[in-house]
Parts: structure tokens; sequence; C-alpha cells
């Protein structure tokens, strides 16, 4: 990591958590210096990216101190760009336009890539990237098994929903994976391209999204993956009738933890999930020529 691009920060060793509800304050004690590493963000939507990056700057805060959070550098092609490959199923067009992203992003400095977007997962096998990336659906699926689901819902995009990038990872665990029905999977396909995508949800909308949980709910789901990055921004754990697994949040949550190390540990922080005991990255089982692990 190049010394021109690191973050110098501190890490908490001895730490003194508190934050008031009233004044949201922290009291940190800093004592050995440690170097951060660079996230690189590949934007896909404005929505899915700046949630991504809202929640690693507020969640870095227990581990790095008020206001602090990792270095980061974002890159982003046309979502039109993306989304006239995808109608056209050209997935490796789609996987240039991220291999691209990849080496700006290294060029810029950055350490290893998350990018908060399912559907653009889809391509992953085929990215060519000189710095690893840390993969939504292996995050989630870690998640999954964390929380000792066996049954669990996705709601996404069409290409989500009926492709690979969860399913091969949910099977690989052993958790059974359900779909709404096809008539609901071609609403809510629209509802994400023609309204959440945009920052808003219409009544309407919100309420048929509450009535495919509830729908999965019957189908014996113990839980339900927020597939598509604009989800948490319409649906609330408070009025879904199922847990939720939101990609947004544990990608994110998995950056912090990556980028960070292993070495910090709070248990007055949130837990921050990993599949690998190592502490590496969530790359793909599978390594493609030009697309590293550590």
């Amino acid at each position: 990591m190049g010394n021109s691009f690191c973050v110098w920060c501190w890490i908490v060793v001895d730490v003194l958590f508190q934050r008031t509800q009233e004044e949201g304050e922290f009291d940190v004690i800093f004592r050995e210096p440690f170097n951060v590493r660079h996230i690189g963000i590949v934007a896909g939507t404005a929505e899915g990216a700046a949630l991504c990056y809202q929640t690693i700057c507020r969640e870095a805060e227990p581990f790095l101190g008020l206001h602090a959070h990792p270095e980061m550098t974002m890159h982003a092609f046309s979502l039109r760009d993306y989304l006239e490959l995808i109608d056209a199923e050209q997935w490796e067009a789609v996987a240039d336009l991220l291999s691209q992203s990849s080496a700006n992003l290294a060029r810029a400095g950055a350490d290893f890539i998350v990018c908060p977007n399912n559907t653009l997962h889809g391509a992953f096998d085929a990215v060519c990237s000189p710095i690893p990336w840390l993969h939504i659906a292996e995050v989630v699926a870690a998640e999954v098994c964390q929380q000792g689901r066996r049954r669990v819902g996705l709601l996404g995009t069409r290409s989500v929903m009926e492709g690979s990038v969860y399913r091969n990872k949910l099977k690989k665990v052993g958790v059974d994976l359900e779909l709404p029905c096809a008539f609901d999977q071609v609403q809510l396909h629209a509802m994400i391209l023609t309204e959440m995508i945009r920052g808003h949800l219409s009544a309407p909308s919100r309420y048929k999204l509450y009535m495919m949980i509830r729908s999965m709910k019957e189908q014996g789901c113990d839980a339900v993956i927020l597939g598509c990055t604009e989800l948490p921004l319409f649906v609330t754990e408070e009025q879904s009738v199922l847990p939720l697994l939101d990609s947004t949040r544990l990608l994110a949550q998995a950056a912090i933890r990556y980028a960070i190390g292993s070495r910090v540990q709070t248990g007055l922080s949130r837990r921050l999930t990993s599949p690998r005991q190592d502490g590496g990255p969530f790359c793909a089982d599978k390594n493609k020529e030009g697309v590293f692990t550590e």
C-alpha cells in the first residue's frame, strides 16, 4: 500500500466507548498507531452507492473515533451504460466496465473494492482487477450462516432473483432460497427501475413489498435478503414480519472490518461479520485471471 495513500489512524486498544443519546459523543482512548486500508467503491446506482458510503462513515466511528473513517475513493460509469448492457444480456461488456473501474481505483490508491450493487455482481466472475473485491453475496451468506437461518427469501432485480449471484453462495452453505411468485418478481423489478433507483417509492409499491415479505413467511422463510441496495431505504425491520438481511449495510460493515484489520475488537461496537477465520477479504472462491485474493 503506497504511503501517499495510507490513512494514518489510531487503533482502539483499551476502549472506553460511550455514546449518549442526547449528544452522540464518543469517549475513546487511542494508543497504538496503525494503517487503515483505502476502500475503493465501484458505484452502480446513486442511491445504493451513497447509502454504502454513508454507512461506512457512520459505522467506522466506534473503531476510529468521532467523524473518522477509512479513506475512500469512488468511481462510476453512467448508470445508463450498465442498464443498456444488462438489458441486452451483454455481461462480458458489463465486466469490462467493472474492470476499468477497478483499474481506476487501484491507480487512485485503493487497496480493495466493494460494489454496492447486487445486479452488477452477475458479471463478477469475468472481472479482472489488480486488487481484491469483497463479494456482496458472500458477505450476506456469511451472515445467514451466523444467524443460523435455514430458508431465506430474496428480493432484488430480475437478474438477481433469477441468476446465480445468491443461489450458488447459499446452496454452498446449505441454505434454501425462496423467491417471490412470477407476478411479484415482475412488479418488484419494475419498482426498482422506475422508483427506487430514483430515490422514492409510492405508498402502494411499499405496501406490495411488505406483502411479498409476508408471503415469504408463509412459505417458511425465517429471514429475507434485501438483495437490492436501495431496498433498505424503503423497508424497515419494525414493519417487516421477517428479519431483514440488509446487503448494503452488511457490505459496508465488511469493508470496515477489512479496512481496519482483524486486530480491532470491541464488544461495545457492532459485530462485523467475517466468513473467513483469517479475516481475509470476501472474494470469489475461484479466482479469475487478474482477480486476486490475499
